[in-house]
């Protein structure tokens, strides 16, 4: 939606504009507000993706976001590793660095802004996306498994739900995440391009 609207309202797809101005109405901070909340979005997927599929390798427990001394079962909604952090950071590190490179004519200070911004995006997103988990995800345990599953199943009636409400699936809480990771981007981007510009 980000890409079509910056076509749409600045005309085109290009680089970040760091000599335009910040004010708002500006065409060029409007461009660099749709191009940064199109690159978190997609570095908030990609972070929490990476974090899930690289933290289940790390070799310590993960711990809770909402109380981080307490340590959790792998797959526990919410639960976090340092592993699967530092994935998640390099996650969308890459979705900016993908998104520079197919600007063709990226400078340098692009390339710097597209990867900080996907980089703290995919953490944030993927921090979000574990604290929407913690608190407001529905999770079902099946004790016949002994394990967490994804939804109570129509077969299997002795699945209970732990917790949350039952609206915030799992794809809910990452569109969730992924739309306010978008939104606190393109809120953050006069700031970010003033940085950038001056140094």
């Amino acid at each position: 939606i980000c890409s079509v609207l910056r076509r749409l309202w600045v005309g085109t797809d290009a680089g970040l504009d760091f000599m335009g101005s910040s004010s708002a109405g500006d065409t060029s901070l409007l461009g660099n507000q749709l191009t940064l909340a199109y690159v978190a979005f997609f570095a908030c997927c990609a972070g929490d993706t990476w974090a899930s599929e690289l933290g289940v390798l790390s070799k310590s427990k993960p711990r809770l976001v909402t109380m981080p001394w307490k340590t959790v079962v792998p797959g526990t909604n919410g639960g976090v590793s340092l592993l699967g952090l530092v994935a998640s950071a390099t996650g969308g590190a890459c979705m900016g660095l993908c998104h520079a490179i197919f600007l063709f004519k990226s400078i340098q200070t692009d390339i710097v802004a597209l990867l900080v911004v996907g980089g703290l995006s995919g953490l944030g997103g993927s921090m979000l996306d574990s604290l929407l988990g913690a608190t407001l995800q529905a999770t079902y345990y099946d004790p016949k498994l002994n394990t967490i599953v994804k939804n109570p199943g129509s077969n299997n009636n002795n699945v209970e739900n732990r917790g949350g409400l039952p609206i915030f699936s799992n794809e809910m809480v990452n569109v969730v995440s992924s739309i306010l990771t978008a939104l606190l981007a393109a809120k953050w981007t006069g700031p970010l391009v003033s940085l950038l510009s001056v140094g």
